[in-house]
């Protein structure tokens, strides 16, 4: 086995003291010069984008201020204090930086627009993991295999400020030209994207790891595939996956080296898709990598449909191979659309908590906290950001508290991340043919004292639209509209933990072979067949007036006791 199950050289008194602590208090203080045990129980694990290192990025070739970033920072401690600090004693026992896309400067940003306390990259990231380290809090780094955010900042290869595809445009999935294609496509973008066929590709990342993992005090490896999730040419992804896979058998290799050299293990997380399907569809070997046990940690999923993760999937490839698990919880997914329009509040918090407590509930080891800041730009306050991280974690400190619980539409699965989404259920046309979709609900739905409420957004539905709903084949009361919005009050003890039944359907005909076929009381039924076939197929081809839904979402609320 690659991977080195051994315990490092410890005292054997240290041993005895460290197996009698409490595993909360052995997750801060654990840091003995063994290191942090790969296999260590993580409530949060903190991804930050390390946009508060510099004060701007390249657009199109152009230095560009960043507008949302109202950051003053003057040294590393006001540096710090911007984001890291507010980390500290909270449930976050694992701290990832990201150090970029592979290519230095990172990330289309240059090096003159660093904070002027800094010299370089190198050096914020020690100013990090110093800071981490004396926390007792883990520090990764985090690498995006192939990120496509240049795509879209630039015109030309020079303008994406990485030398490397510069000098190597044959490395590339697709030549510049593909963006002149519609935007709609995701080949649009490919001009940037490495091709993980080509050995230089793989051996340039290969020495950029082992270069960074050397160079910083870093005691783990995330390998972020979720950006962008393409290795390869659209339909080559099969053919070339056993690349991929010998990739990440020489990075376990050097980053056990690295780890045997400085007496204390390294871990390697790998960010994959939101199933071991569409991991596999996008080249993806994951099972096997933990079964050649590659692998110590799996970061699942896009973050964008939390409700369609198939966590129960990924718990028990986990327990096979003996390795954890982390499902992606990313708050952008609840800012936008009905999630906005559902209430005049944010509803992050409310939805960040619902999203946790069924991937706890499932047996996940803990979360994966995606692109969650404290930023001007997310309307996130210092207070919620710090009041989130405290409860997140912990499946005891989640109860009793308001969540909401939803399923996601298409347009939630992210722009050029729809080859790692799974399939969305969302938007359907209703007609009067009950609609079946599965409703996955966290432990609320056993506290007595949670109440629940059923919203459903329906476009095009007029004034005599009626909605109706069976939840786990109970009829729901008639719904209250708002707009574009019903919502359905769920009676108590009809709601489930896990996976419920919800069916919707309405009173507006399909236009199929049967629609508005009802007939009057004692007609003669051969004559109704005789109707309705005679219609034929083509009628059937057609919705008249449409109601399409577009969002669900489920309120579990904890009305305030006198």
């Amino acid at each position: 086995m690659l991977k080195t199950k051994l315990l490092w050289m410890v005292p054997v008194g240290l041993l005895s003291l460290l197996a009698c602590a409490p595993v909360e208090k052995q997750a801060r203080e654990d840091r003995t010069g063994t290191g942090f045990a790969p296999d260590r129980k993580r409530r949060l694990i903190y991804y930050d984008s390390a946009s508060q290192q510099s004060h701007g990025y390249l657009n199109r070739g152009v230095e560009t201020p960043f507008m949302s970033l109202l950051y003053d920072v003057t040294d590393e401690q006001s540096f710090l204090d911007v984001r890291t600090r507010l980390t500290f004693d909270t449930q976050v026992d694992t701290y990832v930086w990201h150090i970029g896309n592979g290519c230095d400067p990172p990330y289309d940003i240059p090096k003159k627009m660093l904070w002027p306390c800094f010299s370089s990259y190198e050096q914020v990231r020690d100013v990090v993991i110093k800071a981490c380290h004396e926390q007792g809090i883990e520090v990764w780094a985090s690498l995006r295999m192939n990120d496509l955010h240049s795509s879209f900042r630039s015109r030309t290869l020079e303008e994406t400020d990485d030398p490397f595809k510069v000098e190597h445009p044959d490395y590339l999935i697709s030549p510049p030209s593909v963006r002149d294609l519609p935007t709609e496509l995701t080949e649009q973008r490919l001009w940037v994207a490495f091709n993980y066929a080509h050995p230089g590709v793989r051996q340039h990342r290969l020495d950029f790891i082992e270069k960074t993992a050397t160079e910083h005090d870093f005691d783990g490896y995330e390998l972020d595939f979720n950006r962008m999730g393409i290795s390869f040419p659209l339909g080559e992804e099969q053919q070339n996956a056993h690349l991929l896979t010998d990739l990440i058998r020489q990075i376990r290799e050097r980053l056990n080296a690295i780890g045997g050299r400085r007496g204390r293990p390294y871990t390697l997380a790998i960010h994959v898709m939101d199933s071991l399907e569409t991991s596999s569809e996008l080249g993806m070997e994951v099972e096997r990598w933990c079964r050649e046990d590659l692998v110590d940690v799996l970061l699942v999923g896009l973050g964008y449909m939390p409700s369609q993760v198939p966590v129960d999937q990924w718990v028990g490839l986990a327990k096979k191979y003996q390795v954890q698990v982390y499902p992606t919880v990313n708050p952008n997914t609840f800012r936008a659309g009905a999630w906005e329009e559902w209430s005049s509040k944010p509803v992050f918090q409310e939805a960040m908590r619902a999203a946790a407590a069924y991937f706890l509930q499932q047996g996940a080891d803990g979360l994966y906290l995606f692109n969650f800041a404290n930023e001007p730009s997310q309307e996130v306050t210092e207070e919620e950001f710090t009041s989130t991280l405290n409860e997140l974690g912990d499946l005891e400190k989640l109860v009793g508290k308001d969540k909401l619980y939803g399923i996601e539409p298409t347009a939630h699965s992210g722009g050029p991340f729809y080859h790692g989404s799974q399939p969305a259920l969302l938007p359907i046309v209703l007609d009067r043919v009950e609609r079946k979709l599965p409703l996955k609900m966290g432990p609320d739905a056993e506290d007595p004292r949670a109440q629940f409420k059923i919203s459903v957004w329906a476009a095009k539905a007029s004034q005599d639209t009626v909605l109706w709903t069976r939840l786990n084949h109970v009829l729901l009361p008639t719904p209250t509209r708002e707009g574009p919005w019903y919502h359905m009050e769920v009676p108590a003890g009809v709601m489930r933990k896990g996976y419920n039944e919800l069916s919707l359907w309405c009173n507006v005909p399909s236009g199929g072979p049967y629609a508005g076929l009802v007939g009057p009381p004692g007609a003669d039924p051969s004559e109704f067949l005789k109707q309705a076939f005679g219609r034929g197929q083509k009628s059937a081809l057609s919705t008249h007036s449409p109601v399409i839904v577009h969002q669900i979402l489920v309120a579990a609320t904890y009305p305030e006791t006198p």
